[in-house]
């Protein structure tokens, strides 16, 4: 049997300050975190899984109880070895690789269970119901996995493994991680990253109330027997190295290479509607209490800003880590810390098909600048809630204009009520446009625009930083004008084959012209309720 230890051999992907790749093991990881510029993969489910294995590790060796435990760790500017190093020499054989009767994040050999390829631990790769994503044809490069890769993708399956396929004890569930998305704030170090992200224990009594058996997976002798209703969470180390999936690494005796891996169901989060994640955004549901905060593949995360920063609304709470970070900003001198005046938020999340079960559609890891005042006054959160919202309302006439060229372009005795739709989003009584709508959104109008806007956004919330609302929201309609009549002509141009199509073009791209302006003159003043933006 190959031996491989996730706390003493390298395994963890990072680039250090200097620029340089390097592979870290758990150990030096934290030892060394001060030097270390960020964890590196090309999965950023991996990256997130690391985070969430390193801010355990800090949990259960340092224990930053409260905010003066955790300011006085920040102040220390590195992590001690010392006790890293007594935490390590105690629990040593429970981070072997491959151990015989406690293997990690795993189980012993499963009989009678299947021996699935290794690309059935890798969720992005080609397997069963997944297609292959961003042209990989094989799981990096082949068809086995040495055991560095392997301890990757094993963290991050336990955290986002899909749910649906039949296995034992029960079908397979979510994982914690899966639906929804995940906010992570990063700064200039690996140190100072981790700890961003590890609130005091104290500050997780709103979520989940640490017991006194909470503990990380690795650290219990008699783990409960899977149970379909929810296996209960006992804190947030047990949460951080939830053990989704019953899974078994299996390895080449002769070359020490993971060729294969059995999975099974485990333990599944109790469907109770609890917010229990501080990264997470919830959305209230009216039957299922709060529900994660899904992805949607149409669109960047950026543009759901407002719901990530937002304090007021009742449909959705925005990440606990956004509340932590504020309030550490804004008692710094109490604590006697040099807190960062800006961070940037880190969001990732996988999309999945609604219609076929545990099929990944597409992941993404999305990087928004945050300078902590917005954070700190509720009235510059309300600034960037409205500059999207506007920016919602144009990408509605852009997706009515479309709409009604193709409308009007078919339909010439059409033409005045595709105007008067253009303006007002107002049909005739019993008109529908369904069958018009797959060829508007082939002109790529709203496609082309929203790409064009996500520089501009990030550069408002910079300058909302330091320069007057006004400005910054001045700036903010120009780019956004810019962008909406780009995408026009973009679109226009694919129509413009005759002379009856020039007229279409004319009379409704005047409409569209006429209404674009007065979407921004009418700034602060009520606007009909199509104008909000018709998200298809």
């Amino acid at each position: 049997m190959p031996r491989f230890s996730l706390w003493e051999d390298p395994w963890i992907p990072v680039i250090r300050l200097s620029g340089h790749p390097d592979r870290l093991s758990l150990r030096q990881a934290l030892a060394e975190a001060h030097v270390v510029r960020e964890v590196c993969d090309p999965s950023p489910l991996v990256v997130v899984a690391i985070h969430r294995l390193l801010m355990a590790l800090i949990y259960r060796v340092y224990r930053p109880v409260t905010r003066a435990d955790w300011a006085a760790l920040w102040n220390a500017g590195r992590f001690d070895p010392g006790p890293l190093d007594g935490y390590g020499a105690f629990w040593m054989d429970r981070f072997e690789l491959f151990h015989p009767e406690r293997p990690f994040y795993q189980v012993p050999f499963i009989d009678g269970e299947k021996v699935h390829p290794i690309s059935a631990l890798v969720l992005e790769a080609a397997s069963g119901n997944n297609p292959t994503l961003f042209d990989h044809g094989r799981v990096e490069g082949g068809v086995a996995l040495p055991p560095d890769r392997a301890a990757c993708h094993l963290l991050a399956h336990q955290l986002f493994a899909l749910g649906g396929g039949v296995s034992k004890p029960f079908n397979r569930m979510d994982a914690p991680l899966t639906k929804g998305l995940v906010v992570e704030a990063l700064d200039t170090n690996l140190f100072r990253t981790l700890l961003l992200n590890t609130l005091p224990l104290e500050d997780w009594e709103r979520l989940i109330p640490p017991t006194d058996d909470d503990a990380p997976f690795w650290e219990g002798d008699d783990p409960p027997e899977p149970v379909r209703e929810g296996t209960p969470v006992k804190g947030p180390l047990h949460y951080l190295t939830w053990q989704s999936r019953q899974l078994h690494l299996c390895t080449d005796e002769e070359s020490g290479l993971v060729t294969g891996c059995q999975i099974r169901q485990r333990y599944a989060l109790p469907k109770d509607g609890v917010r229990l994640d501080p990264g997470k955004v919830y959305q209230q549901s009216p039957k299922e209490g709060f529900v994660p905060f899904k992805l949607n593949k149409e669109r960047a995360v950026w543009q759901y800003t407002h719901v990530l920063l937002q304090t007021s609304g009742q449909d959705y709470s925005r990440p606990y880590l956004t509340d932590w970070l504020a309030t550490m900003h804004r008692f710094r001198s109490r604590y006697g810390i040099a807190f960062p005046s800006r961070v940037i938020l880190a969001v990732t999340g996988l999309t999945t098909d609604p219609q076929k079960a545990a099929k990944v559609e597409l992941w993404r890891r999305e990087r928004l600048p945050l300078p902590m005042t917005i954070l700190d006054q509720p009235e510059l959160m309300a600034e960037v809630e409205e500059m999207l919202a506007e920016a919602r309302r144009v990408e509605g006439l852009l997706s009515r204009t479309a709409q009604a060229l193709v409308w009007a372009s078919a339909e010439r005795k059409a033409l005045g009520d595709a105007v008067t739709y253009t303006w007002t989003g107002k049909l005739p009584p019993g008109k529908k446009l369904d069958q018009v709508k797959g060829l508007a959104r082939s002109l790529g109008m709203v496609a082309r625009y929203w790409p064009q806007l996500e520089e501009p956004f990030r550069r408002s919330i910079e300058d909302l930083a330091v320069k007057s609302a006004g400005e910054v929201r001045s700036a903010w309609r120009e780019a956004v004008m810019m962008a909406a009549r780009d995408a026009f002509r973009s679109g226009r141009d694919g129509l413009l084959h005759t002379e009856a199509s020039f007229e279409v073009l004319t009379c409704v791209g005047s409409a569209f012209h006429g209404k674009l302006s007065r979407i921004f003159a009418a700034a602060g003043e009520e606007e009909t309720e199509s104008d909000e933006g018709a998200i298809e």
